[in-house]
């Protein structure tokens, strides 16, 4: 198992997109076998099994999916005005430097 990069994660175990649970998981008790393959006890940690959604960008919280579409539309933007300006700008020739 990979150190986690912040103290509290959540790693998703399964997705279910098919058959009776597409909608979601009916209602009724669950029972979970929880194996202890990996000690938690020594460094005071704990397991825990979380049901949840998840949005369209892959996490629950939207915050960071957003933010990177809108850093990269910003660099694709600035981009296309760099190309434009040195298609424009490429031909003019460092005459006025030759005077000096």
């Amino acid at each position: 198992m990979r150190t986690a990069a912040l103290p509290t994660f959540r790693k998703l175990y399964a997705r279910i997109r098919q058959g009776n649970y597409s909608a979601g998981l009916p209602r009724g008790a669950y029972f979970v076998n929880i194996t202890y393959n990996y000690p938690v006890r020594a460094f005071g940690g704990h397991k825990l099994i979380i049901f949840s959604n998840i949005s369209w960008m892959g996490g629950k919280n939207p915050f960071l999916g957003i933010a990177y579409l809108v850093v990269g539309s910003l660099c694709i933007l600035v981009g296309f005005v760099m190309l434009v300006v040195y298609i424009r700008y490429q031909d003019q020739d460092d005459d006025d430097n030759d005077d000096e």
